[in-house]
């Protein structure tokens, strides 16, 4: 393949690396196809991609899709809820991932990659040098930061903690661009890296299109936790936290799955708490029904998670209208975003009095506040978040 243009006609080439891809529809996966075809409408795209068995589906897999090149390897399954089949996959994933990358991908070739799986984008800043490849990273987690949140390691001053730093650290050095989710991300990297100058932010997107604003339920309100139920979320400060608010008049259901999913369901069935419901994964398609009945979204962060992510969900909450109530750190970017546009609640995370005072707060909460509220989360996602407007920062960078 060539990387140099032969013609008016002739298009660039480009490489997108992703763990997750089409026909996964989960965050990650969504997201990069997106991107993915944005960038076809003006350069050749090739992706290399990870397994497709994140969701049960009855799709197989395939080789094209609008006109994008998809190659896949033959990877190993394992469960990501499992530590140590969730270990063995990501680098049995990324080594098979990085082989095919030295394959199919020509020297001098213009390369956009995610941070999923983890040991990928290390393994690629080897051949960064030799190849002349231009990376461009799209940071969705940070590493090894984020493995003390999840518990993975337990001091920043252990050997093994500040050995991945060092490496991590090179390797994002290495890369031409850090694409950061937020203001947050971005001062985190700046310190992180000691290097300005190759660090874009380009934010997720909001489904402004197929995801419409309606009128908020009416009391009591309702509140919706949809997504990952993992460690990184402090869902068990959020479970405390409700248990101490269940004399209030308000309804919380969460949807989802995760590694701490049992101990919401453990947490339903042994308390007496009838405000608190849960759901499983339900398909993307179907977002506008379960979002119409809330009438508050809820993101929740751990403590110490400032620059470490973004989650995706505020977007599509605010292209629904619902104000959010955020759980996590002053000064990230969703606090920022509510503090700025008047959007939602923030409590602090790691704060449990707080937390409580909040719900409590919300939940006798009078409408034109919430209306207020939902019609500035609107606004917000039309000017700022929709997918033309991210997914035109992404030409730009490209161009």
């Amino acid at each position: 393949m060539s990387t140099e243009l032969s013609g008016q006609n002739k298009k660039k080439q480009l490489f997108i690396i992703s763990e997750l891809f089409y026909p996964e529809t989960i965050s990650t996966g969504y997201i990069m196809t997106e991107i993915a075809k944005e960038l076809s409408k003006e350069n050749s795209i090739t992706v290399i991609a990870g397994p497709e068995f994140y969701e049960e589906k009855e799709n197989t897999a395939i080789e094209k899709l609008d006109g994008i090149t998809i190659i896949r390897g033959n990877y190993s399954k394992y469960n990501k809820n499992n530590f140590v089949s969730r270990i063995y996959g990501v680098l049995s994933t990324s080594w098979k991932m990085f082989r095919l990358m030295k394959k199919h991908i020509p020297k001098e070739s213009e390369i956009l990659m995610v941070t999923n799986p983890l040991i990928l984008f290390v393994l690629s800043s080897f051949s960064v040098k030799k190849r002349r490849w231009k990376i461009k990273l799209l940071v969705h987690d940070v590493f090894p930061e984020n493995l003390i949140i999840a518990g993975v390691l337990k001091s920043e001053s252990s050997i093994i903690y500040r050995t991945l730093k060092s490496i991590f650290k090179r390797a994002y050095l290495k890369m031409n661009t850090l694409i950061v989710l937020g203001r947050d991300m971005k001062k985190l990297f700046e310190v992180k890296t000691k290097n300005t100058s190759n660090i874009e932010i380009i934010e997720n997107w909001g489904d402004t299109i197929n995801i419409q604003k309606q009128d908020l339920p009416n009391s009591p309100p309702s509140f919706l936790f949809a997504g990952n139920l993992g460690r990184l979320q402090g869902l068990d400060l959020l479970l405390e936290a409700l248990d101490k608010t269940k004399e209030h008049n308000y309804n919380f259901t969460f949807i989802g799955s995760g590694a701490v999913e049992n101990d919401i369901i453990n947490y339903i069935e042994q308390s007496n708490n009838t405000n608190v419901h849960k759901h499983g994964w339900l398909p993307r398609e179907e977002q506008n029904t379960f979002m119409a009945k809330a009438t508050i979204g809820v993101i929740s962060l751990k403590k110490g998670m400032f620059g470490l992510g973004v989650p995706s969900k505020c977007y599509n909450l605010l292209a629904a209208g619902k104000p959010i109530l955020y759980i996590g750190d002053n000064g990230s970017e969703v606090d920022l975003l509510i503090k700025e546009y008047n959007i939602g609640w923030f409590a602090e995370a790691g704060n449990i009095n707080n937390i409580k005072e909040v719900l409590v707060d919300i939940s006798k909460c009078d409408s034109s506040t919430l209306n207020l509220k939902s019609n500035n989360a609107r606004e917000l996602a039309e000017s700022m978040y929709s997918k033309k407007v991210i997914l035109r920062k992404f030409n730009t960078l490209f161009e």
